[in-house]
């Protein structure tokens, strides 16, 4: 018989089918194995000659005393047992994924919001499941939509996220802009930074041109008027170290400035206006994807957890 019924035929092969196999040749007889796989003798003796016509081969030797493998049978059998082992291993590794026993998770976010939104959840589904691993990765928020949209990431949090079909954004809230610098700073004793203040001459430091945080800080100007900054860096962790250094002032998302990581050398300013040019935070995940079990319990963790 050719070897393309052979193929034919695999694919749909049950399982049990397998096993009624396996338990003959164990048993050397149809009698014994029955009972073994919970069927009278003559049902497994028609499931045995269905498979044997299905694929074109004769299986088991019948004589007096019972049946026993021929050689097609034999490489069978063999191939029966390890494909029955890799499915209980499926069921198992399957298992352990929806009881969070293991499972792996991807994060693409906005630098802001990591330290004290995203890093505590972490850290706490490291104490409680160990063998969930998460990759995280410090993004733009175009890159991190891009990177749910295409499946690379499960979920992403970012700032202002954009309508799109495939995203689905789980949670927001407004955020505005804040200044902070040095408790030494000069600027240090005022509660708010007015525009005469920020275009005084003040070094200003900004994040780059296309980041959310500069594109609503340039907004609060007329294009004439806009600030120079004295430094551009992508990195709300540079915009501190700069602003803790005294050498100007620093504008972040007050999201940024929330949780249990305040740096106390540092004191905040509001923004004069900052509250009518507010960034959105955003938590996105993809809109016709099913996550694991492991990012659902991590995207409902970060749920819980978004600030209101």
């Amino acid at each position: 018989m050719g070897r393309s019924k052979i193929v034919g035929a695999l694919p749909r092969m049950p399982l049990q089918v397998l096993r009624y196999a396996i338990s003959i040749s164990e048993h050397g007889s149809t009698l014994s194995a029955a009972q073994d796989v919970n069927l009278t003798s003559s049902a497994l003796s028609r499931q045995i000659s269905q498979l044997e016509h299905e694929l074109g081969l004769k299986l088991f030797e019948r004589h007096s005393r019972g049946m026993r493998p021929t050689s097609a049978g034999e490489v069978f059998i063999d191939a029966a047992r390890q494909v029955l082992r890799r499915m209980d291993r499926l069921a198992a590794d399957l298992d352990d994924v929806h009881n969070l026993k293991r499972g792996k998770i991807s994060i693409f976010a906005s630098e802001a919001v990591v330290p004290d939104y995203i890093m505590p959840v972490i850290t706490d589904m490291a104490h409680a499941h160990p063998n969930i691993k998460v990759d995280l990765v410090i993004a733009s928020g175009r890159q991190a939509e891009k990177a749910v949209v295409e499946e690379r990431a499960d979920i992403a949090v970012v700032f202002n996220a954009r309508s799109h079909l495939e995203l689905q954004i789980v949670a927001e809230r407004r955020t505005k802009l804040v200044a902070v610098v040095a408790q030494d700073h000069f600027l240090a004793t005022q509660d708010v930074l007015s525009s005469e203040d920020l275009r005084s001459g003040i070094c200003i430091a900004l994040p780059p041109p296309t980041y959310a945080t500069r594109v609503t800080f340039d907004s609060l100007f007329a294009p004439e008027q806009r600030v120079e900054p004295h430094l551009t860096v992508n990195s709300i962790a540079a915009l501190k170290d700069y602003a803790r250094s005294g050498a100007g002032v620093a504008i972040i998302p007050e999201f940024a400035t929330l949780g249990r990581n305040i740096d106390p050398e540092l004191t905040l300013l509001q923004l004069e206006n900052s509250e009518a040019a507010g960034t959105r935070v955003c938590l996105c995940r993809h809109a016709g994807r099913q996550l694991s079990a492991a990012a659902a319990h991590m995207l409902d963790e970060l749920e819980k957890r978004f600030p209101n």
